[in-house]
């Protein structure tokens, strides 16, 4: 039977084992015979479900037939009962299929990568690091691009023609080592991102005036919204090596980074928002047993799409089980990496001193990288910072990005370091301390530790490192905001660097750029190392080691650059994740948010009462109200990630037909638009509902699974996040209503407690992690990012749309989620059978066409009174023509007028003149003449 984790999307483990004889005599409806060169049996349902393989040997097939005959004959001996709803003209396209899985394994990347891969990681070569990035980056191309710092940048190269002579086998190459950057994000999502369309003209890109790229809104021609989204997609940055012979880092980025492209890719299967059309089709007419000549030549033309279909949906089940089984990654930690990926943009440099690394020495020719950075040197030092290529490469980085986050990885003690580093503050705590204090406490618990070895400390790098000047680390910090302490370069090595590149504007370095200390040694022994077999869980038992604890916090670091808010369930029904890389729709091209929302259909019966209204509406955002304990509502479950504090977290709901359909600002792409929260603050129809699982008593409503005392409040559903959960009345909404459902968070409010001795004095929040999440009004731009404050410091959800009920379309909904498995829960009633509670109508695995199509046209016929710019246009197109053909009939009945008064007058003159005859005055040439007259005097 199908694994009971709604999470897996209904894809049966490759780890499913049963005895093949006993469960073909049991359940001989349950399984398939497929013909082909490698015997399998497949589920009825195999439209939604890959094949479930059980290998066989000739004697154990012969062993099988007997048993399968009686089975056979005492079901009437018909090839329908072993086939239940298949029709028996798709055998022969399921053979076909059949026979095509071991080739198409082997267009498998994670197959291929998993294989190859032994269960304790080891320090890698700089040969080998490269040829890894290769792959990944052929194996995943949506997600992986590979780059370097000469191609970007025109960067010289360190070294001699006898180092890094495994560059020859990249695509450019030469005299000394090249600087490898290897860009983690979803291509798919944001195909106009920049870092997506590198094209290695570092000379084009850093000339330009209003930053880096063009500005994408002179490549935008579509109607349905600007498609800069790209721009506020927060950056991450990930240093290894700047210290060569300090290994740990390289090899932890590097595993880090597979370990998320796989998990995407997984997530990503298959390719498609939808099932095809056609293999819904197939379902409902194999029900049926019937099938007419026109769905047969529609499913021929269609039949490379059904089979990519199939194909890729084997494949997700192979590398999906592979991951939790290999590496025990269960679906809700392989959806939170693919999350990683589509919604961050991840900038790793695992090599950044690259000729130190290749030689295994410290510096860079004889000059230390992390002494080469403007900040805190005396002023006549200035030729003696940006001398190396590994800073002039970090430094660029930065430039041609907008960092909230960061780390360096080091060696020689196990320390996590934050602000202050610098001599001049070497008795000060630095602005933004308790954010920094919080941060590098969740990085020292998941990190954790192992035999011989501690969860790392953590402090200020002046108290548990040493001071330094000239540090990469404050340098990100505070060369932005603290402009004394930073000097423009002017070094002489390889002809110079313009003076200019050290000149930043108020934006570009205020990132927490936390300095790890990974391991005493600096090239630890393998067994030291970690495995395998779980990356992701934290524990102190011998699979942790120093590479698998940096995997971990290398990925904490990309989960708290942003917060972010989903909707994880409704009336029990665990829904899809709400990013799913190379996949989700963007809000492009006339796609409205309602369409692209998950749709979830529940009866329209509703129930449930609400206490009076809690008097706390400071915020605004209408009438705020608690769900009684004993109400029977709609019960709606949401997490909130990317944080440490949950403050405040609320649903809200109200009418679709009360909001426009881009929900985002359609100039920039902000979401939610200015527009858009100050017509759900202002409605009278929507209402804020509290969460119901939360304790009174506490100064905020939940913790994220980073805070030092663990999520609250949880749920046996998701043991890693906080689960909140709120219940909401649809009995008041007539049936047909969509209702839109958001839910909001505000965080971290602790984070704007001063430290007590901060330096300089006098300073608030100063980084980009701080103000974008409790500053409203804050703004950072560079090289065309954008950090930005939230309005009233709410981060918001993507909606979900519920859909009340009609009593009439009850039982076909019902029929069609079934033959379709389209998720959707139920409770027992009193007489012992089902009622069903919700259906999720537009489920990647289990699309409702029909259902949809009825749901869409709905709501495209109501009437929707706001954003005349993108709902009003229709109506105000249709009222300028009715008008237009209103006045061009009056202007013909004019003419007309006219011309009758102007031939009467004629006709007059001619009866007295007996020279002329009125039709002389009437032929085609005078009436031309005539009728330009009449033009003449109209206009």
């Amino acid at each position: 039977s199908p694994p009971s984790d709604q999470a897996t999307r209904g894809l049966h483990p490759a780890s499913d084992s049963i005895s093949t004889s006993t469960a073909l005599l049991r359940h001989p409806h349950l399984f398939r015979l497929r013909l082909s060169p490698s015997f399998s049996f497949a589920p009825p349902y195999l439209s939604n479900y890959p094949i479930l393989h059980v290998s066989m040997s000739l004697s154990a097939l012969i062993s099988l037939l007997v048993p399968l005959a009686v089975a056979s004959a005492s079901s009437h001996s018909h090839y329908s009962t072993i086939l239940p709803n298949h029709h028996p003209a798709n055998v022969a396209a399921d053979a076909q299929y059949m026979s095509q899985q071991h080739q198409y394994a082997s267009h498998n990347p994670h197959a291929r990568s998993t294989q190859q891969k032994e269960e304790r990681y080891e320090i890698l070569t700089s040969s080998t690091i490269l040829e890894r990035m290769q792959k990944l980056v052929a194996d995943y191309p949506t997600f992986a691009t590979l780059t370097t710092t000469q191609e970007w940048f025109g960067l010289p190269r360190a070294g001699s023609d006898s180092d890094c002579p495994f560059d020859k086998n990249y695509k450019v190459s030469g005299k000394g080592c090249n600087n490898y950057v290897l860009i983690i994000q979803d291509k798919e999502a944001y195909p106009e991102d920049p870092d997506v369309q590198l094209a290695g003209d570092a000379e084009y890109y850093l000339n330009q005036e209003q930053g880096w790229f063009k500005n994408s809104d002179e490549s935008s021609t579509n109607a349905g919204g600007d498609k800069s989204g790209w721009k506020y997609i927060p950056d991450v940055f990930l240093s290894g090596a700047v210290h060569g012979n300090e290994r740990v880092g390289p090899s932890s980025l590097l595993e880090m980074s597979e370990l998320l492209v796989e998990a995407a890719y997984c997530e990503s299967l298959p390719r498609m928002r939808y099932k095809p059309k056609e293999l819904v089709d197939e379902m409902t007419n194999n029900n049926n047993a019937t099938s007419t000549s026109n769905n047969n030549n529609e499913n021929n033309n269609n039949k490379e799409e059904e089979t990519r279909w199939k194909q890729e949906l084997a494949m997700a089940q192979t590398c999906r089980q592979s991951l939790t089984t290999q590496q025990n990654i269960p679906p809700p930690l392989r959806q939170w990496l693919a999350r990683l990926v589509s919604t961050r943009r991840s900038i790793i440099i695992p090599t950044a001193n690259a000729l130190g690394y290749s030689r295994d020495e410290r510096e860079e020719d004889g000059i230390d990288p992390n002494r080469d950075f403007p900040f805190d040197i005396p002023s006549n030092d200035a030729q003696k910072c940006m001398q190396t290529t590994a800073g002039r490469s970090i430094n660029e980085l930065f430039r041609s990005h907008l960092f909230p986050i960061g780390l360096t990885f080091h060696g020689g003690m196990e320390v996590i370091g934050y602000e202050w580093g610098a001599p001049t503050y070497l008795k000060k705590d630095a602005p933004d301390e308790r954010a920094q204090h919080a941060i590098a406490g969740a990085y020292s618990r998941y990190a954790g530790g192992f035999p011989g070895h501690v969860p790392y400390d953590f402090g200020t790098m002046n108290d548990k490192v040493y001071y330094v000047r000239g540090g990469m680390e404050d340098w990100a910090f505070a060369g932005s905001w603290d402009p004394e302490r930073v000097v423009e370069c002017t070094p002489k090595t390889f002809g110079g660097y313009p003076p200019e590149k050290t000149r930043y504007n108020n934006s570009t370095l205020r990132a927490f750029n936390m300095l790890i200390e990974t391991s005493s040694p600096k090239a630890p022994p393998r067994k030291d190392l970690g495995k395998r077999t779980s990356p992701l869980v934290s524990s102190n038992g011998e699979e942790n080691g120093h590479i698998a604890r940096n995997i971990r916090l290398a990925l904490l670091a990309m989960d708290v650059v942003e917060p972010y808010v989903a909707i994880r369930g409704v009336a029990g029904l665990k829904l899809e994740d709400d990013v799913v890389p190379a996949v989700n729709l963007r809000r492009y091209n006339g796609v409205s948010y309602f369409e692209n929302s998950m749709i979830v259909w529940v009866p329209g019966s509703g129930g449930g009462d609400y206490d009076e209204e809690d008097g706390d509406d400071s915020d605004g955002g209408g009438n705020v109200r608690r769900k009684t304990k004993n109400s029977s509502g709609t019960k709606i479950t949401w997490t909130v990630g990317g944080a440490f504090n949950i403050d405040t977290t609320e649903l809200i709901f109200g009418p679709w037909d009360t909001l426009p359909l881009n929900l985002a600002d359609v100039n920039d792409g902000t979401y939610p638009s200015t527009e858009t929260m100050e017509l759900i603050k202002s409605s009278n129809e929507f209402i804020t509902v509290k969460p119901s699982n939360i304790d009174d008593s506490t100064t905020t409503e939940g913790r994220s699974r980073w805070h030092a005392d663990g999520p609250h409040p949880t749920s046996p559903d998701d043991t890693f996040n906080p689960t909140f959960e709120a219940e909401i009345d649809t009995s008041n909404y007539p049936p047909g209503t969509t209702l839109a459902i958001f839910a909001k968070a505000k965080v971290d409010k602790d984070w704007l407690d001063p430290a007590a001795n901060v330096g300089p004095s006098g300073l608030g929040p100063v980084s980009h992690m701080v103000n974008a999440r409790r500053n409203p009004s804050y703004l950072a731009t560079n090289a065309g990012k954008v950090i930005r404050g939230r309005v009233d410091d709410w981060w918001y959800s993507v909606p979900i749309t519920l859909v009340v009920g009609k009593a009439e379309e009850e039982a076909q909904v019902l029929q069609e989620a079934e033959l379709n498995h389209a998720p959707m829960s139920s409770v027992s009633n009193e007489e012992g059978g089902a009622v069903v509670k919700a259906v999720h109508v537009n489920a990647r695995l289990g699309y409702l066409p029909h259902v949809m199509e009825t749901v869409v046209s709905r709501d495209a016929n109501s009437n929707r009174g706001v954003a005349p710019t993108t709902l009003s246009m229709p109506w105000l197109l249709g009222a300028l023509s009715i008008a237009m053909i209103v006045m061009l009939g009056l202007v013909t009945l004019v003419r007309r007028r006219q011309r009758q008064k102007y031939v009467q007058r004629l006709e007059r003159i001619a009866e007295e003149e007996d020279s002329f005859s009125v039709g002389s005055y009437r032929d085609d040439e005078d009436d031309a003449e005539v009728g330009t007259c009449l033009d003449d005097k109209m206009m």
